[in-house]
């Protein structure tokens, strides 16, 4: 049992965190059919819902999340990729606790002791390629600053993005987002500045020769960008989320010596890859890349508020201009309760269990033996399970059934999301903490899924 005193006007107020106890909520049926009425009625959201969805949550902690009707689920998205430390840690909660009673906001003009430990933080972390952070409120804010910054720096105005790309959803990042369905949202063109370069989708490789690999997938891409001479930076996430796409060390050795033959930039996304979720600080790490901007948001604040940050190298700054600073970028709840979070992953080894439980995924699923399951894609906890027809077609699973799968999956308590270039890849980034109990109680529901869905019931 964890206890936090708080000093206020009327005493000593002791906060009491019981980690390990289940929570079920109180609320009566009549109540919690009354919130979703009125969820239904008042609250906007960005999706169209499958059955069992939206999930009005009431309670959480760590790889657990119960609904307001006292059903748990096991939770394969981390809260949507943000909870690395589960959901609620009690470090967590006492770092912002205690931030709540010195500071919550100042002016951008000015700082906070909690922003400048946890700027201290990252870039003591971070490759040695960058120096300083610029905090914003989330992700896709990170990705309009390094944007902004990359081409006030090379006074060009062209972005290469990689295909399955996604980055963002805001108009800028839109414009490097590979999905057609996400760019047409903006309801305007998105303009030419941006293009697509080609991934190492290694399971589907285009070439038909992944036993014999010589990137051949990159060959046009030095005629690309010298077609393009007014591009500023390369964009990617090193490893993509989106499916779990993981290249191979030569493709990104070849990709990052093409960009530097011709001075571009490398902005690295480390928004859903950074902070332990790939089995290291950061995804950047397992190629040995330097870039010369980082962008991370997502969990970077522990899960309280909302926090971007926006790193680069010195050598970029003296031409930055942001315009301003987002009004919360930097908030020292947020920034205290983000040190807290990245603490606890050191203290708590929890990057050594997320390579550990990402192997462990993957040798679980394989062991399922299901002949849907044609590829499984796992660094560190990041990644998923490719479903398909048939393994020797490889001929994608169709979005009926997957989605009856992920209904099932729902129903039988299991949180998860679906994703990748054709919408078939079933996506698992649970919390770094999940263990293998956890992961049996998927792969079960996943058989049974699976067999389900087959059969026709």
């Amino acid at each position: 049992m964890n206890q936090l005193a708080l000093a206020g006007a009327s005493g000593t107020v002791r906060l009491v965190i019981r980690p390990n106890l289940k929570v079920t909520p109180s609320l009566r049926p009549e109540e919690a059919d009354d919130l979703e009425a009125k969820d239904a009625r008042y609250v906007m959201r960005p999706w169209s819902h499958p059955a069992g969805e939206p999930v009005i949550i009431a309670k959480a902690k760590d790889c657990v999340v119960t609904d307001i009707h006292g059903k748990d689920y096991l939770d394969f998205t981390a809260g949507y990729f943000v909870n690395n430390a589960g959901h609620c840690h009690p470090r967590v909660i006492e770092a912002a606790t205690r931030q709540l009673g010195e500071v919550l906001q100042v002016s951008g003009k000015h700082g906070t002791v909690a922003a400048i430990k946890l700027a201290e933080k990252l870039i003591t972390l971070a490759p040695k390629s960058v120096d300083k952070v610029f905090f914003s409120t989330g992700g896709s804010e990170a990705t309009e600053f390094a944007m902004k910054l990359a081409r006030q720096a090379k006074k060009k105005p062209g972005i290469a993005y990689l295909e399955n790309a996604y980055h963002g959803l805001t108009l800028g990042a839109l414009s490097a987002c590979a999905s057609d369905k996400y760019r047409e949202t903006a309801g305007v063109p998105l303009g030419d500045y941006t293009f697509q370069i080609p991934n190492a989708y290694c399971y589907r490789c285009k070439c038909g020769t992944p036993a014999t690999c010589q990137t051949q997938c990159l060959d046009g891409v030095e005629a690309k960008l010298d077609a393009r001479p007014d591009t500023a930076a390369v964009m990617a996430e090193v490893i993509q989320s989106v499916g779990g796409i993981a290249p191979p060390q030569k493709w990104w050795d070849r990709l990052d010596r093409i960009r530097k033959d011709r001075g571009l930039l490398l902005i690295a996304d480390e928004i859903q890859t950074g902070l332990g979720r790939t089995g290291k600080m950061f995804a950047c790490e397992h190629y040995g890349l330097e870039p010369e901007i980082m962008t991370g948001g997502k969990g970077l604040s522990g899960g309280v508020g909302s926090l971007g940050a926006t790193c680069a190298s010195d050598s970029l700054l003296g031409a930055f201009f942001g315009g301003t600073t987002p009004t919360s970028g930097g908030n020292a709840v947020s920034a205290a309760a983000g040190l807290g979070l990245i603490e606890t992953i050191i203290d708590e080894k929890l990057i050594d269990n997320a390579a550990a439980m990402g192997r462990y995924f993957t040798e679980a699923a394989w062991d399922l033996g299901d002949p849907w399951i044609g590829d499984v894609r796992f660094t560190g906890l990041l990644g998923g399970i490719e479903l398909v027809k048939s393994r020797d077609t490889k001929e994608v699973l169709g979005k009926t059934e997957v989605a009856k799968i992920k209904d099932l999956l729902h129903a039988d308590g299991m949180l998860i999301t679906v994703s990748g270039l054709h919408g078939n890849v079933l996506r698992l980034q649970p919390p770094l903490t999940v263990t293998r109990k956890h992961i049996d109680s998927l792969m079960t529901s996943v058989r049974k899924a699976l067999a389900t869905v087959r059969q026709g019931r």
